[in-house]
C-alpha cells in the first residue's frame, strides 16, 4: 500500500486495480491528486496482500477497475463515494443474470492458469487493450489468489452489497470493451439511482491506461460535484 499524501481534512481516494493486474496500473491516475489522501490497494497476485485503509476523519472514495469495483464495494459500506472502471455488478451470465460472460470461458481460463498462468496474463491484458509488457513473476500464493479471485467470477453478484451502499456512485464503460460488455454493464446497474454511466466510444477495457486523462477528469468533477 502506498500513500502519497495524507491530510485530514479531504475525503480519501483508495485505487484498487483489477484481477491480473497489479497497484501500479493505477498509480499513475492517483498521482495526479497530490493534495488529497491517497491510497493504492493491493490483491497480492504479484505480492503481499494489502487492504487496509488508515483512519481518516472525512472517509473514503473508492475507485476500482474492474473486478476492484466489486471488491470495494463489498469491502465496507460507510463509503463516501465509489467510483468504477470498467465496472460490473456480476461477471458470468446465468438465470438469474441476463448478460455476461459464458461461464465456460472462464472455467477454461482456470484450467489453462493451472498450466501455464503468465500466458493466459498476458492474453488477457491484450483482450482488454493493455500495451505489451512483461509479465511480474508469480509466486505460490499469488498465484492461489490470481486462481481463487478468477473463480470467484463464476457466481460473482454484488447486488445485495450495492444495496446496503447510501453513497453516490460513477461507473465508466467503453463501447467496445471486449471483457465488460455494454449490454453487461447497462444491465448490472439498471434502477439505481445512485449510479451514474458514463461511456466512452472506445478505450476497451483498459480505461486507466487508454483513457487516462478522461478517468482524471471523471474523478474530479465527481469530487467536485460532492465537496
Amino acid at each position: 500500500m502506498k500513500t502519497f499524501s495524507a491530510p485530514s481534512t479531504m475525503t480519501g481516494l483508495a485505487w484498487l486495480h483489477g484481477w491480473g493486474l497489479a497497484a501500479d496500473s493505477l498509480a499513475g491516475l492517483a498521482a495526479t491528486f497530490p493534495g488529497r489522501p491517497s491510497v493504492l490497494l493491493e490483491a497480492g497476485y504479484f505480492g503481499k496482500p494489502d487492504l487496509g485503509l488508515p483512519d481518516n476523519p472525512d472517509g473514503w472514495i473508492g475507485i476500482g477497475h474492474s473486478l476492484g469495483f466489486a471488491a470495494l464495494a463489498s469491502l465496507r459500506q460507510d463509503w463516501r463515494g465509489l467510483i468504477g472502471l470498467n465496472a460490473f455488478a456480476w461477471f458470468c451470465r446465468s438465470a438469474d443474470r441476463p448478460a455476461g460472460t459464458d461461464p465456460a470461458i472462464v472455467r477454461a481460463m482456470l484450467e489453462r492458469l493451472a498450466d501455464d498462468p503468465a500466458d493466459v496474463l498476458r492474453r488477457f491484458r491484450r483482450r482488454c487493450g493493455f500495451a505489451p509488457g512483461p509479465i511480474p513473476a508469480l509466486d505460490g500464493p499469488g498465484l492461489e489468489r490470481l486462481t481463487a479471485d478468477l473463480g470467484l467470477l463464476l457466481d460473482l453478484d454484488i447486488r445485495p452489497a450495492l444495496d446496503r451502499l447510501a453513497c453516490p456512485m460513477l461507473v465508466l464503460a467503453a463501447d467496445d470493451d471486449r471483457i465488460v460488455g455494454l449490454k453487461l454493464t447497462e444491465h448490472g446497474f439498471a434502477g439505481r439511482e445512485a449510479v451514474t454511466l458514463a461511456r466512452f466510444a472506445d478505450g476497451g477495457h483498459a480505461l486507466p491506461a487508454t483513457r487516462s486523462a478522461d478517468c482524471v477528469a471523471a474523478v474530479k468533477e465527481f469530487l467536485r460535484a460532492r465537496a
